[in-house]
């Protein structure tokens, strides 16, 4: 398999099943850590956008000013809200997801909210962790609530000091690893220096979480995304501190985070994990017994949905939502097929991580200049979908949202319909 016949989402973890299974990957070892299982992801999308399955630009790059800006900003909340400075043991420890959503005139974690107002009315006692968006905190500071700012600087400064240890059979499996993925013509990706950077740098976090877990001596441990989490997961797996994920989006066959046909290392794994309802238990492919993998319902999209019950759809309007990696596509999607989606009144919704690319993509600018067509970041999502007829995407979470508001569903086929394979069995969307 080459990586220049890799065109989509399918095809890139087809490759990684294939270097995971022929060079024993998730054994990988270095300074002590498997660093292909706890940052899998990361590899994943690293070599997406080197293939530019992915858009290159999808994280938002600093400038200097603003890269110095963000560093005295961490550094500032670091001293004045260490998470270290105020610990002491509690019964549950519950890691907030970033991005925030406004309700009634609030700013929430939609994750995690609902679970820690049920803490609270069931008097169980936890801390909240909630690490910064975009160098921010935006959401109302609680007596619970612990930033984790410190961390960041912590760990960047600590893996300096840290020497590369890694033995003979492992140097082997990671040179043969790198001369898989470049070639003599082509410098492809340097995963030599990626494995070993995020192995030291997992080290120091890894003690921070150990630190921490000894002591708040939880019994319980939420988290909304385990992957990118590996050190908080070993610390608790080794303290034998159970540790639950709550579900926050989509996954499938070919979602990385969940899915591992072969081996995994589950030292990287949550205990438990939360999911909505029996369609998205169906589909989980973790490495845990059926019986840890529990129905949640998401409270939030349930209360959403009885705050705009009343709300008549507008005929033949169409929200479209941009996906992080592929809107330039989307929007292209659209281009071509302009004689089909004329006739609705459009509003194209990004997605949160791409806000600041508005301006950047070049199909979105051709898009905005159409009557039938508005561009929005920020709006009332749960409003637009009560009110929208239709809906269109490729694999965003929100499409899953916009069923239970009984829109209409139109596919584009990208990289990334791949993800969809249940869904569209089970509603029978448009495809484009």
């Amino acid at each position: 398999m080459y990586k220049n016949k890799l065109k989509n989402i399918k095809d890139l973890c087809e490759y990684i099943w294939y270097l995971e299974e022929k060079y024993d990957l998730f054994n990988l070892e270095i300074n002590g850590i498997h660093p292909w299982a706890a940052f899998r992801m990361d590899i994943y999308y690293e070599i997406g956008k080197q293939l530019e399955i992915f858009d290159k630009n999808l994280n938002m790059k600093l400038s200097r000013k603003e890269k110095a800006i963000n560093f005295f900003r961490l550094l500032k909340q670091s001293i004045i809200n260490n998470p270290n400075s105020n610990l002491y043991k509690v019964d549950a420890l519950v890691f907030s997801h970033t991005r925030s959503k406004v309700v009634d005139k609030k700013l929430i974690d939609p994750y995690t909210h609902y679970l820690t107002e049920d803490l609270i009315k069931d008097n169980i006692s936890f801390l909240e962790f909630e690490s910064p968006y975009n160098g921010k905190h935006l959401r109302k500071k609680k007596k619970h609530t612990r930033y984790l700012d410190s961390i960041l600087i912590y760990r960047n400064i600590k893996n300096l000091f840290i020497k590369t240890k890694i033995d003979q059979k492992n140097k082997e499996v990671l040179e043969k690893l790198s001369n898989e993925i470049n070639t003599k013509i082509t410098h492809f990706l340097d995963i030599k220096k990626i494995l070993i950077s995020n192995s030291k740098k997992f080290i120091p976090t890894y003690s921070f979480y150990l630190k921490l877990l000894k002591r708040t001596k939880p019994k319980k441990i939420y988290v909304v995304v385990s992957y990118g989490k590996g050190e908080l997961i070993k610390a608790a797996n080794d303290l034998n501190i159970k540790i639950i994920e709550l579900q926050h989006g989509t996954f499938s066959k070919y979602h990385l985070g969940y899915s591992f046909p072969g081996k995994s290392n589950k030292l990287y794994l949550p205990t438990k994990f939360y999911v909505w309802n029996k369609f998205w238990k169906k589909l989980i492919n973790l490495s845990m017994p059926k019986s840890n993998i529990i129905i949640h319902p998401f409270k939030h999209i349930e209360n959403e949905k009885q705050k705009y019950n009343y709300l008549k759809k507008k005929k033949n309007s169409l929200i479209v939502f941009g996906q992080g990696g592929i809107t330039e596509n989307i929007a292209n999607k659209i281009i071509n097929n302009i004689s089909y989606f004329k006739r609705f009144n459009i509003i194209f919704k990004l997605h949160p991580n791409e806000y600041h690319m508005r301006t950047k993509y070049e199909n979105l600018k051709h898009l905005e200049k159409m009557q039938n067509i508005k561009v929005v970041t920020n709006i009332d999502l749960y409003k637009e979908l009560a009110l929208s007829e239709f809906q269109a995407g490729v694999f965003s979470t929100v499409l899953y949202e916009g069923v239970e508001f009984n829109c209409k569903t139109i596919l584009l086929e990208l990289s990334g319909i791949e993800y969809m394979e249940k869904f569209i069995e089970q509603h029978k969307p448009i495809i484009i």
